[in-house]
């Protein structure tokens, strides 16, 4: 049977130490210390110190929390997280609420009761007041990032400063995240308590509720009358996307877009019909800035989308955050997509300007389709052959060789390595 082991405070406990008859936050009753056979309680101190040590090697409160502290220092981004593989994951998922919500816990509209937005809200007006005050176009550029993120997330803002961009934030998904970017000096708005609320969700894996997060609140965003384009950290932003975006938002007539999204690879992977390519949603375009039903619509897709994730079959499944990615993809290919003349199927994947998709749902909703010289990824792994196109005015270096994880809760430090190591290949690693 394993010690009893307690802390002088609760907020470090380890999650099993609430079964304990003895409260995590006190230490043992006289009665305990001056019993006849201590022996049979718990072992001498040295060896329950290395026990202890052993039963909480990290400081976080519970699996959906950061671990920040190895071994007395800053943990590396992902060291502390437990290494998976597909068929052995120590991480065991929480037992599912009673009765979960089926939608997102927050709204995005400032106007109702479950709206927690306004601290991202004011600081994202700020940004963009001041990008329109030299572009003439009221955008922001976002990205969402937790603890072990946090180098990317800084190297991001470095590339948006390189660019001479200084409408840049990043949604920090818990308080440690936070606090590290904004020693560095990087924008930051801690979305933390709005993380934890998705735990009224079957969402169970702490990916799923990040990937889930940083979509409503780009909605949020929107809906509060701002452009808003939703990146990866691991995204590096050149100078050229503000006057591209710039006209983007000022099209017209059959030109005129809700939102745009990424255009990914047209090599057969994905299913091509009706509209020939397939579609990146880490990549989003959010047109709040425009009219009152661009913005209506472009919101309510995404709340959609989120919503359609939480009940999908990869919500218990693989890799990452594939059930909010296939609840888009199903919400998008479900509202029976047709392609804008004179564009096709078999012309898209050439096509150098914004194809519009227009979709039978949510008021009609008109979609941008990328070029691959706005966004281009050449290669999805390290591991593949390289091909012959090459990045557009986003980058995004190759993801480590491909490593399918049941039930993936955090990424480990293997992941943000060989990341690290392909952006700096790559010339694209500014910290």
């Amino acid at each position: 049977m394993a010690p009893n082991c307690w802390t002088s405070s609760s907020s470090s406990s380890s999650p099993s130490s609430s079964s304990s008859p003895s409260s995590p936050s006190s230490p043992p009753s006289s009665s305990t210390a001056t019993s006849p056979h201590p022996s049979r309680h718990r072992p001498p101190l040295p060896l329950l110190l290395l026990l202890c040590a052993r039963l909480s090697p990290s400081t976080a409160a519970s699996p959906f929390d950061p671990v920040t502290s190895c071994a007395g220092r800053t943990c590396r981004p992902g060291e502390g997280t437990p290494r998976a593989t597909h068929a052995s994951n120590p991480f065991v998922p929480p037992a599912s609420p009673r009765n979960p919500l089926k939608h997102s816990p927050h709204s995005p509209y400032a106007s109702s009761p479950e709206y927690p937005y306004a601290p991202l809200v004011a600081a994202a007006t700020r940004a963009a007041r001041r990008h329109a005050a030299t572009h003439a176009h009221l955008l922001v550029l976002l990205c969402a990032a937790d603890f072990d993120y946090r180098h990317l997330a800084a190297n991001w803002h470095a590339a948006l400063a390189r660019a001479g961009l200084d409408n840049g934030l990043v949604y920090a998904l818990d308080t440690p995240a936070f606090d590290a970017l904004s020693r560095r000096g990087v924008p930051a708005v801690d979305g933390a308590a709005n993380v934890a609320a998705w735990n009224r969700t079957r969402l169970g894996r702490h990916v799923q509720r990040a990937e889930a997060e940083r979509h409503v609140a780009a909605a949020a965003v929107a809906a509060a009358g701002m452009d808003v384009l939703l990146t990866e950290a691991t995204h590096v932003v050149g100078r050229e996307v503000a006057p591209w975006l710039r006209e983007l938002a000022r099209a017209e007539g059959e030109r005129a877009v809700d939102m745009a999204v990424g255009k990914a690879s047209c090599d057969g992977k994905v299913p091509r019909p009706p509209i020939g390519c397939g579609i990146w949603f880490n990549l989003v375009f959010l047109h709040g800035a425009g009219t009152a039903e661009q913005r209506s619509n472009a919101v309510a897709f995404q709340l959609a989308g989120v919503n359609k994730g939480l009940v999908d079959f990869y919500l218990r499944w693989y890799n990452g955050a594939h059930c909010i990615t296939n609840g888009f993809a199903k919400e998008f290919f479900g509202c029976q997509p047709s392609l804008q003349a004179p564009v096709t199927p078999s012309t898209l994947e050439a096509w150098n300007t914004t194809a519009v998709v227009t979709l039978r749902c949510h008021g009609n909703l008109r979609v941008g389709l990328m070029p691959h010289a706005f966004f281009n990824q050449p290669k999805l792994f390290s591991s593949e052959p390289n091909r012959s196109r090459s990045f557009g005015m986003i980058a995004r270096s190759p993801k480590p060789a491909q490593r399918d994880r049941l039930n993936l809760n955090r990424y480990d430090e293997q992941d943000f390595t060989e990341l690290k190591a392909a952006m700096m290949e790559d010339s694209l690693w500014y910290i």
